[in-house]
């Protein structure tokens, strides 16, 4: 039998072909990366437009009735949310919300709101070839100005998971800590559509932990 020198050019030239090629990123992880872009991309462009939007169009919200004082009596959404590159698997989530705002409101005289609500949310989320409910309840701030037609949001909320693995991916616990903020713009009275954040985390109450974020784009209708 006769062996193959380890100086074979041919050979040679393989191995340094393979070393020099880059290597191939999946479909999924391609495409993963480039949502992930997208979406702070979109992010960045809604925010830099709505408050350049609020800036120079004060009068837009002060044309709505006085005794609103621009905060609704609760609001009623659907969310569309897909996650980052952070998991192994790839989630989708389909979520109904409902946010009950609070008696408890700082008003100062700058025209400033800082309200308190509560916020329900039900979603379905879906990874791996597998469903899974997600639902939460917990306290929120929303943040808005007299004059402006964007708002600004964040909360904590107690979560429940009806399934913790997802194809290879284990979120660890059917407790989970769902943590959030987002932006809105107001076009009309009663409409509200904008961008949320969130973060799902067992709190590293188990192990491992490796967290989901959403990246989130909704609309409610607004009761006042």
């Amino acid at each position: 039998m006769v062996r193959q020198s380890s100086d074979d050019p041919d050979r040679g030239d393989l191995n340094r072909a393979r070393i020099l090629e880059p290597p191939i990123e999946s479909d999924g992880a391609a495409l993963k990366s480039l949502f992930s872009r997208t979406v702070w991309l979109v992010f960045l462009l809604l925010s830099s437009f709505t408050l350049g939007l609020a800036a120079l169009l004060p009068s837009t919200a002060e044309a709505q009735e006085e005794n609103t004082t621009y905060m609704e009596k609760c609001e009623a959404g659907f969310r569309y949310g897909l996650s980052d590159e952070r998991n192994e698997a790839y989630f989708r989530k389909y979520e109904a919300f409902f946010n009950w705002y609070l008696p408890w409101a700082w008003r100062p005289e700058s025209g400033w709101i800082l309200a308190s609500r509560l916020d329900f949310t039900g979603s379905l989320l879906r990874a791996g070839g597998t469903n899974g409910f997600l639902g939460s309840v917990g306290p929120a701030l929303a943040v808005r100005k007299k004059g402006w037609i964007v708002g600004l949001d964040l909360g904590v909320s107690p979560a429940v998971l009806s399934q913790d693995h997802y194809g290879d991916e284990d979120l660890s616990g059917h407790f989970q800590i769902l943590t959030h903020a987002g932006i809105s713009l107001f076009p009309i009275r009663n409409l509200s559509i904008g961008y949320e954040f969130q973060h799902v985390s067992n709190a590293d109450i188990q192990q491992p932990n490796p967290g989901l974020n959403m990246h989130n784009v909704e609309i409610s209708y607004r009761f006042w």
